[in-house]
């Protein structure tokens, strides 16, 4: 077994009778590390749903909840960067938010096409479901420049991993 510094000094402190020091929090980069670790490839939603009756959306909507609601308690049980505690916590506040909304965004979009029986409530479907589309725009654009600084990953499962917020096309503009 390889004897380091530190742990030479750890052992004569305890054998001295002095209280241990914790280890010193991750840097950044191992920070970013573990993260990556939880979130690489963040789906969405984890279960398998029936799709197209009123259950099914409700299921799928909870599922979203629990699926990004385990992830970031991982993440926020990890410690925390020196200096950047505060933007690690307002970014996981975000995140969850953006959960929340996709959630939310789902099921309103699963109604709002549900109750579009007639052919003038099915034309003006683009113009009801555009809000809800881009519902999560301002809290992703919040998410992605906390991420940068942060140099992880985004942890809702809501962006695909091989496209940035910004890069994905868009069917839908606003005001569409």
């Amino acid at each position: 077994m390889r004897t380091t510094l530190a742990s030479l000094l750890v052992g004569a402190t305890v054998q001295s009778g002095a209280a241990a020091v914790a280890a010193p929090p991750p840097i950044p980069a191992g920070y970013s590390r573990a993260v990556a670790r939880i979130c690489a490839g963040a789906l969405l939603f984890d279960g398998r749903h029936r799709i197209g009756t009123r259950a099914g959306a409700i299921t799928v909507s909870r599922d979203i909840r629990a699926t990004g609601g385990r992830r970031l308690r991982r993440v926020d049980d990890l410690p925390k960067p020196p200096g950047e505690a505060a933007l690690a916590v307002r970014w996981i506040a975000t995140e969850r938010r953006l959960v929340a909304t996709y959630a939310r965004a789902y099921l309103q979009i699963w109604y709002a096409i549900e109750r579009a029986n007639t052919p003038a409530q099915r034309a003006r479907l683009p113009r009801v479901l555009a809000p809800l589309l881009h519902a999560p725009d301002a809290l992703q654009a919040e998410a992605e420049q906390l991420e940068l600084r942060l140099h992880v990953p985004d942890c809702t499962g809501g962006i695909p991993p091989s496209a940035p917020a910004g890069d994905l096309a868009d069917p839908l503009p606003p005001g569409s």
